[in-house]
């Protein structure tokens, strides 16, 4: 009698965590996988204005590997993910560590500064008049410090353009919050002990808090890598593409193609092959990348 409780009890909680998830799942089949499915479906036809699209097979994967810009795109994408893993991947992880080594009214007054709610959009504006090579506040700032012949193009330059749309993630630093839930979930015990042991603050740093980090390194690493491949913002406002196609990525690439040349069938099979490469990069990750902080 006690173990058909149990099942009963058991299979009322399962049926009830299903109905509570049901909304959501459906939401999310609905405007994220089913998505993606039809991406498969639209990646093998041909798209007229008035006319009924016509199936085309895999001619429009056959189109983007015989593009010549579709490697120019994964060029200048993979050089912008590794400048912002480069510049930008770490700062948060140091700022994070920094500050909870602070005073609890020091944190409680920087993450307010720090985690005020401001458009990406906006920002992104800001910084393009920064970048602007007559009216900018950088040239400016040059040619009053040094005198105009050092002036530099910025985003017209195609050997800096590419670093200008990096530049501001890299300044604009803070610390994650995730990395701050981590290292608020530590014990202090662990501190407490190994400061009776003599240790300073790199040995801590070192064998308590970034083994208890290391899990959520590796899955920011994935999150800060993907955001950097899907990267559009910053090349489509503030260059376009340009200089020269120099800051061209694969979703700025897509866009031009599927709603500047309305060709969705081979925009819609560029971003099938650009989304297996992204699960072929988060594979390698998960396998290289241990998350274990015991281990």
């Amino acid at each position: 009698m006690l173990v058909k409780r149990r099942y009963r009890a058991d299979r009322a909680g399962r049926v009830t965590a299903w109905m509570m998830s049901l909304p959501a799942l459906v939401l999310h089949t609905m405007f994220a996988w089913l998505p993606v499915a039809l991406a498969f479906v639209v990646a093998t036809q041909k798209y007229y204005p008035a006319d009924p699209p016509e199936f085309i097979g895999l001619t429009n994967f056959k189109n983007v590997f015989e593009d010549p810009m579709t490697y120019t795109a994964f060029k200048n994408t993979l050089i912008f993910a590794g400048l912002a893993l480069l510049l930008t991947f770490v700062q948060p992880i140091i700022v994070s560590v920094m500050l909870m080594e602070m005073s609890p009214r020091m944190i409680r007054i920087l993450m307010i500064l720090w985690f005020l709610p401001i458009s990406n959009t906006a920002g992104i504006v800001i910084w393009k008049y920064f970048y602007n090579k007559d009216l900018g506040l950088f040239n400016q700032v040059i040619e009053a410090t040094l005198g105009a012949d050092y002036t530099l193009g910025w985003l017209n330059d195609p050997r800096l353009a590419m670093l200008c749309l990096v530049l501001p993630g890299f300044i604009m630093f803070g610390p994650s919050l995730i990395y701050i839930s981590v290292l608020r979930s530590i014990p202090d015990d662990f501190y407490e002990a190994a400061e009776l042991d003599g240790a300073g603050f790199w040995k801590k740093f070192w064998y308590i808090t970034l083994p208890r980090l290391r899990p959520v390194i590796a899955v920011m690493l994935v999150f800060t890598l993907i955001g950097a491949l899907q990267v559009f913002d910053q090349p489509f406002i503030m260059t376009g593409g340009g200089p020269g196609d120099v800051t061209r990525t694969v979703g700025l690439y897509i866009y031009d193609i599927a709603f500047t040349n309305l060709d969705y069938g081979k925009g819609t099979a560029l971003a099938v092959v650009f989304f297996f490469v992204i699960m072929a990069i988060v594979v390698i990750q998960r396998t290289v990348f241990k998350e274990d902080p015991d281990r």
